[in-house]
């Protein structure tokens, strides 16, 4: 069978279909249901809770976005904009930063951030696709997460447009770049299939027997950078931090027993989910001491070839928004529901003018 390539993952999208707002109400976005046979259904976000049904599971990224986009300046008033993308460690505060500019700042360079926060580069990373370097940050990491609450900008996508960017607390993306139940603080970009849930929405499912089950991955800066090569087995992907606990672990487990539906909220709880069942399955591992700890995933599911899907544990559907042409998110899409399910689905959705990418439209994939 021939394998796939990246030019196999292309597709046409209109650029009036990239959604720059959301819209007014969360929960009011379109969604298109494919269920496990191939069909599609078009509905509304809002009637979630009478289209899963009962005693379903619902596996939740609880992370929080942190406004890690900052403006800093060398001492001879050089202009930086720093892109905050995971912590190396959290004892000294030093995180891996992308810059613009960056390649020609040498280890050992100042940089002042405001009369409270200064940071010096510490290292280059010359190995990544854009110019990366460990970065560390005077003030303890306790307090630099309130100073960044403050002084620091959402990390909007590239594809979204500000005319203006203000920083986190006068930013009209403030609340709607994060979702409801975001509590652990750590990501670079929103688990954006959760953008859709409101309160309201929240309630109602609970009201329907459908119990909510939370995890957490911080989505990394990587989530930004495009597959390059060719060969799509040849792309090296961007880790992430990760944690499952025992509650909710119990949880998965009991219902994937006596044969509950699990349904994750994007493809960040997906892939939190799988990276735990299979590190936990790797020999030598203890699956207990894997609970309730941070781990690191770097996880890539894609198909080889047309024919090939892949069965995540346990799961049986996947809520997620429209992706980029030629990304990695298309190609776990890919995998999951069959290739040319992927192309037929993406084809229904320009057609019938859903809303694409972070502040779009969603899709229920059952498979």
């Amino acid at each position: 069978m021939q394998a796939l390539s990246l030019e196999d993952f292309n597709y046409e999208l209109p650029e009036e279909l990239i959604a720059q707002e959301p819209l007014p109400q969360r929960s009011s976005s379109r969604l298109l249901v494919r269920q496990s046979n191939g069909s599609l259904e078009h509905q509304l976000f809002k009637n979630l809770a009478r289209i899963l049904p009962p005693g379903t599971r619902l596996l939740y990224n609880d992370t929080r976005v942190i406004p890690g986009r900052l403006r800093a300046h060398t001492k001879h008033g050089g202009r930086i904009e720093l892109m905050l993308l995971k912590p190396l460690s959290l004892d000294e505060n030093r995180w891996q930063v992308l810059g613009k500019p960056f390649r020609k700042l040498l280890p050992g360079t100042e940089l002042v951030l405001d009369e409270t926060c200064r940071a010096r580069i510490e290292a280059q990373f010359t190995d990544t696709a854009q110019a990366t370097a460990e970065v560390s940050f005077s003030l303890p990491y306790s307090e630099f997460l309130g100073w960044m609450d403050r002084v620091g900008y959402i990390p909007l996508p590239p594809y979204i447009a500000r005319r203006e960017a203000n920083p986190a607390p006068l930013s009209e993306d403030r609340e709607r770049y994060q979702t409801i139940y975001a509590q652990e603080q750590g990501s670079v970009a929103a688990p954006t299939a959760g953008l859709h849930f409101s309160h309201e929405i929240w309630q109602e499912l609970r009201d329907a027997g459908i119990v909510p089950v939370p995890l957490t991955l911080h989505v990394g800066g990587g989530t930004f950078l495009p597959v390059k090569t060719t060969e799509i087995a040849a792309h090296v992907m961007h880790t992430e931090r990760y944690r499952m606990s025992s509650k909710s672990w119990e949880e998965l487990e009991n219902a994937q027993r006596i044969g509950l539906p699990l349904i994750a909220v994007g493809t960040t709880s997906l892939r939190c989910l799988e990276s735990f069942v299979r590190q936990s399955q790797r020999p030598g591992v203890r699956l207990e001491d894997q609970l309730d700890r941070w781990l690191e995933t770097d996880l890539f599911l894609y198909p080889k070839h047309k024919e090939e899907t892949i069965k995540p544990w346990g799961l049986s559907g996947l809520i997620t928004n429209f992706h980029q042409p030629e990304s990695s998110l298309l190609m776990l899409v890919s995998a999951l529901i069959g290739y040319q399910s992927m192309r037929d689905l993406y084809k229904t959705a320009v057609a019938e003018q859903y809303r694409f990418l972070s502040y779009g439209d969603a899709s229920l994939l059952m498979f």
